[in-house]
This record gives structure tokens, sequence and C-alpha cells, in this order.
């Protein structure tokens, strides 16, 4: 089998070309020119991890169409599930979201997805990967380990960065679903002091609800700019109960 460095720069060049082919086609699809991935750069590190895995699982049975196939769709579906799930459950955000496709697992996974991947996990294993190999193996030991390194170091700080940016959109988020729950239990709590005829009671949940409507249209300002950037890259993720809140501010900007 291949060398760690060796597997390290099939990863990164399966990134780019991740890449390349999902950044392409969205852009076609939304007509203007999209970056696709969760990073700056330009690479998506899910395309290279399904496809060092997809090689690592599938070249040993390559001979065996079937067997590829299948190895190809059970094994990255469960790398797309694993990946889109964790991704949510730590950033509150749904980076691609199969909703609305007729077979699908809660947005992360659909059958038309699971099948496109074993048919690229055979034209992978079969014609693709061969002149990617040839290259990597014909280059000096000493340039596939300095390239891997230098791409390393930019991934890692990228990665950083990008964290950093959906970790603050993360708390943006979690803050303003907090003073959502605050309004509605303040309207909850006004209408049963109003219901009681409490006049002065009612007066002072009015003013801090006022004071709570006043913080939610700061929270929705501070979101607009993270929001803005989130759709340019991710057209079709979602935010859960939260979309309703990133609706009003497309409404209030527009």
């Amino acid at each position: 089998m291949y060398r760690f460095y060796q597997w390290a720069a099939f990863f990164y060049i399966y990134c780019i070309c991740g890449w390349i082919w999902e950044s392409s086609y969205v852009s076609v699809c939304e007509r203007r020119l999209v970056n696709r991935g969760f990073l700056h750069g330009p690479v998506i590190p899910l395309y290279g991890s399904g496809a060092v895995a997809m090689l690592f699982l599938a070249l040993p049975v390559k001979e065996n169409l079937a067997l590829t196939y299948i190895v190809g769709v059970v094994g990255a579906t469960l790398l797309e599930l694993a990946t889109g799930w964790a991704m949510e459950a730590v950033f509150k955000v749904k980076y691609w979201d199969y909703s609305k496709q007729k077979i699908q697992f809660r947005g992360y996974i659909c059958l038309s997805s699971s099948l496109f991947w074993g048919f690229l996990t055979i034209a992978l294993v079969r014609w693709l990967h061969g002149p990617i190999e040839r290259f990597i193996l014909r280059q000096p030991d000493w340039t596939v380990m300095a390239a891997t390194g230098l791409f390393t170091a930019g991934f890692c700080v990228d990665l950083y960065i990008s964290a950093k940016e959906a970790l603050d959109l993360r708390k943006a988020l979690v803050a303003l679903e907090r003073l959502r729950d605050e309004i509605e239990e303040a309207q909850r709590q006004l209408e049963k002091r109003v219901a009681e005829s409490r006049r002065q009671a009612s007066e002072h949940l009015e003013q801090a609800l006022a004071r709570l409507y006043e913080q939610k249209e700061i929270r929705l300002g501070e979101l607009h700019l993270a929001h803005r950037r989130l759709r340019r890259r991710h057209p079709t993720a979602s935010v859960g109960r939260l979309e309703s809140l990133l609706t009003e501010i497309r409404r209030k900007r527009e």
C-alpha cells in the first residue's frame, strides 16, 4: 500500500477535485460563482476523506464490479451521514440538505446521492485514480513530503479560521434562540397578567418585552453578514428551527 505522505497527497488532490466539481455544479445551478465548501480555500475535505476511504476499501476488490459498487455506496453514505450529523451538532448548521429528495434520512443522506457514490467509486478505482497514482509515485519522496507539508500548514490555518467563524455564527444563533424563548415567555406572562387585570405588573412586563424586542433587532443585525456569507457558499444550507429567523433577516435587509 501507499506511504502516509502519499495518502496525504491523494487526500489533497481529491479535496481540490471535489471542490472544482461541486463549485462548478452549484455555480451552474445558481447561475453565479459559488465557492463551495466549509473552508475558504479551494478544497472540500469530505471529498478527500471519502476518496481516501473508498480507495482503501475498494482497491482490494476493484476486479469485482458489484462489490466495488456496494463498498462505494455503503462507505460513502456512512461517511456523509456521520459528517453531516457531526457538523450540525457542532455548528448548528446543516451544510447540505437532502430533505426535498423523495427518499432521504433527516436531510443528511438520500438514495440518489448514495447511488451516485457507488458509480463514482467504480470510476475512481477503475479509471480516475490510475493517472493520479502514477503522477505521485513518479515524484521524489522529498518533493511529495514537502508539498503535503505546505498544504497541511495552509489547511490547518484555513480550518482554524473557518471553524472560528462557524462557531461565532453558532454562538449568535444560540443567543437569538434563547432570546426568542424569553420573548415568548414574556408574552405568555403578559397575557396572563392582563387576564388577571393587574395593570401595574402588565406595564412592567410590557417594558421588559420591549427591551427584549430591541435586543432581538440587534441580534438580527449581527447575524446579517454571517447569514449572507453562509448562503453564498451553501445555498441549500439550513439551520433547523432558526430558519424562520434567518428568513426574517432576508426580509428586513432586502
